[in-house]
C-alpha cells in the first residue's frame, strides 16, 4: 500500500508522465481509496494527491 502510494505521489508531480491525463490518475487514486482499508495519514496524502489532480471533469 505504501509504495503504491509513494508511485501515485511521484507520478502525479512529474510533468514527463503527462502522457496519462489526470482523469487517468484521478481513476487510479480513487481505486486505491476503494481497494485498500486506509489510515487517516493515507487518506490526507490520497486527499493532496487529488487536489494536485484539481476538479474532476466526469
Amino acid at each position: 500500500m505504501e509504495a503504491e502510494l509513494e508511485h501515485l505521489d511521484w507520478a502525479t508531480r512529474q510533468p514527463a508522465l503527462h502522457l496519462f491525463d489526470a482523469g487517468y490518475w484521478r481513476r487510479r487514486v480513487l481505486a486505491v481509496k476503494g481497494k485498500f482499508e486506509l489510515t487517516e495519514r493515507q487518506l490526507i496524502q490520497l486527499e493532496k494527491i487529488l487536489r494536485r489532480l484539481g476538479p474532476s471533469v466526469d
